[in-house]
C-alpha cells in the first residue's frame, strides 16, 4: 500500500510491488530459470571479460551483483544484468591505451569507469530522463554492433593464431600485422581455434538443447590437452587461460583520483548511453511479449545502481544481456527473482568448475568470440537498410567504420549524422496540395495527384512541425504559391498533421497572414490541434492572423472561404471544386452580377451614370443602360440618350447592353427591366425637389421604385459622386440588418472603401447592448479584410443617421428597406442626404440559402 500512496517510495523500492506475488509456483519457476541462466552466462561471462581485456573471472563477477541490484530496482521482471559484448568492447577500446589489459591499474580504471557509468545513469533515471536513447537511432547501434564485432575478432586474431601482437594494436595494425606475420602461424594453435569455431557452428544448428559454447569449449579443451599431451606445449604453443579463483566477488574499490576520473568520464559517457540503450531496448523487446509495461525512467534507475554497487564488488560495466534475458523468460520466469536465483547458482558453478579453466586454451576462447562477433552483425537489417535508404546507408557505414579507428568517435559520429540528417529532414516538412474528398458529406481534404485545384484559393497539408529550423522552408513553399500562380492569393493549411509551432514558426505564419491580407487574400487552418491553438493565442497572433482564420474540425471550410474569394475569377472559373461552386450565388452574393442603370438623359442622370459606370468598373461586370420614351416613334431619341452613356462606359472599360423600353409609367416600366435583365442592383437619379418638405422627400417616382423593385436600389443625387472616402452603414442590431452589412462588406471590398457601422439610439435602447453588437460585427468585417469601425449616435434615425453622414464624410448610406427604420423613415433620410444611398431589399430564397451557409461556417 505504501508503494502505491508514495510514488518515491516506489522508485526507491520497486520489488515491493512483484514481491507479495512470489509463491511456491513462482518460486520453482524462478529457481528453474536462474538455473538455466547460470549455465549460459558461465562461458559468455568468461569471454566477455576476455573482449573487455579483464581477467577470465570479472566476467563472472560482472554478472553477479550487477543482476542482483538489477533485478530489484529495475522494472522489468525478465530483464537480466551481466556484461555484454558491446560493452565489454567499448571498456577495451577506451582503456586499453591508458594502461596494459589485465593489469592492476588497468582494472583500477575498469572499475572507475563502471561506477561513473552508474552514477550517470541513476542521475538520468531521477532526472526522469529516459527519452535520451531515443537519440541514438536503430542504424547507428546496428552500424556500432558491426563494428565491434570486428573489434571483437580483431583483438582475438592474436590468439587464434599464435602471432605476436600486443593488446590494444589498433584494427588496421592488426590486418597488417596478420599479413606480415602469416609465415609466423602456429598451426596447432590455429588448429585448435578452428576445431572449436567449427564445433560451435555445428553444435548452434543441430544440438540445440546444450549452450554451443559449453560444447564448443569442451571439445576445443580437449583437443588441446591431447596434442599438449603428445606433442607437448613446448611445440604446439597452446596456452590456457589458466584457473579461476574460486572464491566470493571480492571487494573493491575505484579510483577516485582527478588523473584517473580524467581519463575515464569521457568514455563513461558513451558506455552509460549505450549500456542504457541496450538495457531499455531489450526490456521493450521482451515486455512485447510478456505484455508487461516498462518503465524507462526506472530501468536507468535500476542500472545506474546495479553498476555503482558492482563497482566494489569487482564487477565492470554491465548491461541489460539479451541472450540472458531471452533465456529467462523462455525458461518461465515469473518475477526478477530469477536473477537473484542465477546469481547464486552462477556463483556456486564458478566454485565448482573454476579449477577447470586452466584446461580452457586461448585459441578455444578466440574461435568462440569469433562467433559471438559474427553472431553481432545483423545482416539481414544491414541489407534492408542498404537497400531501402541510401542516406541511413551512409550512416550506419560511418559508423562502422568510426568505430574500427575509435569506438567513443564512431558512436558520436554516428549519432551526430542521425540528428544532423533529421534535422535536415525536419527543416523540410512535406507540404502537399490536397482538394477536397469527393464523398457527399465528406469534411476532409485528399492529395491533388493531379486533380483540379482552385485557381484561388491553393490547399495545402503541412506534414511536420512549424519550428525555427522549417520556418524559412516554409515561409519560402508558401510564398512561391502565389508567385506561381499570382491569382492564389488565399491559402488554407490543413493543420491536422501540423504537429508543432513554436516562436519562429509564428512569426512566419503571423507575416505570412498580413502579406496575404495586403495581396487581398489570407490565411486560414483548418483542424489545428488545441496546443498549437493556445500557443498562438497566448503569444497573441491568433489575434495577428486574425481570429476567423481558425476552422475546427468537422466545419465546412471551403464553403465558408468561398465568400472571400474574388466572383470576377469565379464568374468565368471552370473548376467548380467546392459546392457553392455550383449553387447559384457568387462570392459577393449575387446570382448574376448584373447593374442596371435607369437614364433619362438629362442633366440630373450625370451622377447616376457615373456611380454606375465606376462601380461596374471596381466589379467587372457588364452594366445595363435602360431608357424610357413614350412610344416607338422616339426610338432615335433613346439611342441618343444610350450612346452618351455607352460612350462614356467604353471609355472607363466596362461592357455595357442596351435597353430600350416604350411606355408612358416609368415606375413599371423601370421595374420590367430590372426583373428582364434580373439586376441585382438598379441605379436612379433623383431630381431636386421643391419646397421644404417635398426637398426632405425622396420624390414619388423614386419611392415607388424603391417599393417594388425586386433588387437592391442605389439613388444618386445630382450632388452625388462615387465614393471614394467612406461608407456608413446603418445598423439597428437586428437580424435583418445582417443582410445590409453583407452587400456593405462586398461593396466596399471591391470599392477599397472603409466602412462604418453606425446605429441610432432612442429613449429605451440598451445602448451598451447595441454598442457591444456593433463591435463584434465591425470584428468580423476586419477579419474578412474589411477596414471597419462602428458608432453608436443618439436621436431619431431620421435625423442622426444623416448627421453622422454628413460627420463622417460619407459618399455612401446603405441602409435597409424593410428593417425597423420604417419606409416612410428610409424615405426622409434619403431625401435629406446628397450623397448616394443604397437600399437593400430583402434576399431572394437562393440568397437566403446561400446567406444562412456562410454564417453558419
Amino acid at each position: 500500500m505504501a508503494a502505491h500512496a508514495f510514488p518515491w517510495f516506489r522508485k526507491l523500492f520497486p520489488f515491493l510491488l512483484w514481491w507479495p506475488l512470489v509463491n511456491r509456483q513462482t518460486a520453482k519457476d524462478d529457481l528453474l530459470a536462474g538455473f538455466t541462466g547460470a549455465l549460459i552466462v558461465l562461458p559468455q561471462g568468461v569471454a566477455f571479460a576476455t573482449i573487455a581485456g579483464l581477467p577470465p573471472q570479472y566476467g563472472l563477477y560482472a554478472a553477479m551483483m550487477p543482476a542482483v541490484i538489477g533485478a530489484l530496482f529495475g522494472s522489468s521482471w525478465h530483464l537480466v544484468s551481466g556484461p555484454t559484448t558491446a560493452i565489454s568492447i567499448a571498456v577495451f577500446a577506451a582503456l586499453s591505451h591508458q594502461a596494459e589489459p589485465g593489469s592492476a591499474q588497468y582494472i583500477s580504471l575498469v572499475l572507475t569507469l563502471t561506477f561513473l557509468v552508474g552514477v550517470f545513469q541513476l542521475v538520468l533515471g531521477l532526472a526522469r530522463m529516459g527519452a535520451l536513447v531515443n537519440f541514438i537511432s536503430h542504424t547507428v547501434v546496428i552500424g556500432f554492433t558491426a563494428g565491434a564485432a570486428i573489434l571483437i575478432a580483431a583483438s582475438q586474431v592474436r590468439n587464434f593464431f599464435g602471432i605476436d601482437i600486443p593488446r590494444g594494436t589498433p584494427f588496421y595494425e592488426i590486418v597488417r600485422q596478420l599479413f606480415v606475420q602469416a609465415g609466423h602461424i602456429k598451426p596447432w594453435v590455429a588448429g585448435v581455434g578452428v576445431i572449436t569455431l567449427v564445433t560451435g557452428i555445428l553444435a548452434r544448428r543441430y544440438v540445440k538443447k546444450i549452450p554451443y559454447m559449453i560444447m564448443a569449449m569442451i571439445v576445443g579443451s580437449i583437443v588441446a590437452e591431447i596434442l599438449n599431451v603428445w606433442l607437448g606445449q613446448a611445440a604446439t604453443g597452446i596456452k590456457t587461460v589458466g584457473a579461476l579463483p574460486a572464491q566470493l566477488p571480492p571487494l573493491s574499490l575505484p579510483d577516485f583520483s582527478l588523473n584517473t576520473l580524467r581519463h575515464t568520464i569521457g568514455p563513461a559517457l558513451v558506455i552509460t548511453m549505450l549500456g542504457l540503450t541496450e538495457a531499455v531496448s531489450i526490456a521493450r523487446a521482451i515486455a512485447v511479449r510478456s505484455e508487461q509495461r516498462i518503465d524507462g525512467n526506472q530501468e536507468f534507475i535500476g542500472q545506474g545502481l546495479s553498476n555503482i554497487v558492482g563497482a566494489f564488488f569487482s564487477a565492470y560495466a554491465s548491461s541489460g544481456s539479451f541472450n540472458r534475458s531471452g533465456v529467462n523468460y523462455e525458461a518461465g520466469a515469473r518475477t526478477p527473482l530469477a536473477s537473484v536465483f542465477a546469481s547464486i547458482f552462477l556463483l556456486l558453478v564458478l566454485l565448482a568448475v573454476a579449477p577447470l579453466a586452466a584446461f580452457l586454451p586461448n585459441a578455444a576462447m578466440a574461435g568462440i568470440l569469433f562467433l559471438v562477433a559474427w553472431g553481432l552483425i545483423d545482416f539481414d537489417h544491414i541489407n534492408h537498410i542498404w537497400h531501402t535508404s541510401k542516406i541511413e546507408s551512409a550512416i550506419l557505414a560511418a559508423t562502422l567504420i568510426g568505430t574500427l579507428f575509435n569506438l567513443e568517435a564512431g558512436i558520436f559520429l554516428g549519432v551526430f549524422l542521425s540528428l544532423v540528417t533529421y534535422l535536415h529532414r525536419s527543416s523540410k516538412p512535406e507540404i502537399v496540395p490536397v482538394v477536397p474528398a469527393p464523398e457527399e458529406g465528406a469534411y476532409h481534404f485528399v492529395r491533388a495527384k493531379g486533380r483540379p485545384e482552385c485557381p484561388q484559393l491553393r490547399i495545402v497539408r503541412i506534414n511536420g512541425s512549424v519550428y525555427f529550423g522549417a520556418a524559412s522552408y516554409v515561409q519560402q513553399a508558401l510564398q512561391q504559391i502565389d508567385e506561381d500562380n499570382p491569382r492564389q492569393k488565399s491559402v488554407l493549411i490543413a493543420a491536422s498533421s501540423l504537429n508543432t509551432i513554436d516562436i519562429a514558426g509564428a512569426e512566419v505564419l503571423t507575416q505570412e497572414a498580413r502579406r496575404r491580407r495586403r495581396l487581398g487574400g489570407g490565411l486560414y487552418f483548418y483542424r489545428l490541434n488545441k496546443p498549437n491553438y493556445e500557443f498562438l493565442g497566448q503569444g497573441g497572433y491568433t489575434r495577428d492572423i486574425g481570429e476567423a482564420a481558425f476552422f475546427p474540425v468537422m466545419t465546412d471550410v471551403t464553403s465558408a472561404l468561398y465568400w472571400t474569394l474574388d466572383p470576377d475569377i469565379c464568374r468565368t472559373c471552370k473548376t467548380r471544386i467546392f459546392k457553392p461552386c455550383t449553387g447559384k450565388l457568387l462570392p459577393d452574393g449575387f446570382r448574376r452580377q448584373r447593374l442596371l442603370l435607369a437614364t433619362d438623359g438629362s442633366e440630373f442622370s450625370h451622377a447616376p451614370q457615373e456611380i454606375a459606370i465606376a462601380l461596374a468598373n471596381n466589379f467587372g461586370v457588364t452594366l445595363d443602360i435602360m431608357t424610357l420614351v413614350p412610344a416607338a416613334e422616339d426610338e432615335e431619341m433613346a439611342r441618343a440618350r444610350l450612346t452618351v452613356a455607352t460612350r462614356a462606359a467604353l471609355v472607363a472599360g466596362v461592357d455595357t447592353e442596351e435597353i430600350v423600353h416604350h411606355g408612358k409609367h416609368p415606375v413599371k416600366e423601370i421595374i420590367a427591366a430590372a426583373k428582364t435583365a434580373d439586376s441585382n442592383i438598379l441605379i436612379i437619379g433623383r431630381r431636386p425637389q421643391r419646397g421644404d418638405l417635398r426637398e426632405r422627400l425622396v420624390g414619388d417616382v423614386a419611392a415607388q421604385i424603391i417599393a417594388h423593385a425586386p433588387c437592391h436600389v442605389l439613388i444618386a443625387g445630382w450632388r452625388s459622386r462615387m465614393w471614394r472616402g467612406r461608407i456608413l452603414v446603418a445598423s439597428d442590431g437586428s437580424t435583418d440588418n445582417d443582410r445590409v452589412t453583407e452587400i456593405a462588406s462586398q461593396i466596399a471590398k471591391a470599392t477599397r472603401t472603409p466602412l462604418t457601422l453606425v446605429a441610432a439610439v432612442i429613449s429605451g435602447m440598451d445602448r451598451e447592448r447595441l454598442t457591444e453588437e456593433l463591435a463584434i460585427k465591425a470584428a468580423q468585417l476586419r477579419s474578412e479584410g474589411v477596414q471597419c469601425d462602428s458608432r453608436v449616435v443618439g436621436g431619431a434615425p431620421e435625423r442622426s443617421i444623416p448627421a453622422a453622414a454628413k460627420d463622417f464624410g460619407a459618399d455612401l448610406l446603405i441602409i435597409g428597406y424593410q428593417q425597423s427604420l420604417g419606409r416612410g423613415m428610409a424615405d426622409r433620410i434619403i431625401g435629406s442626404l446628397d450623397c448616394a444611398v443604397l437600399v437593400v431589399k430583402h434576399a431572394t430564397e437562393p440568397e437566403r440559402m446561400a446567406a444562412a451557409v456562410k454564417n453558419q461556417a
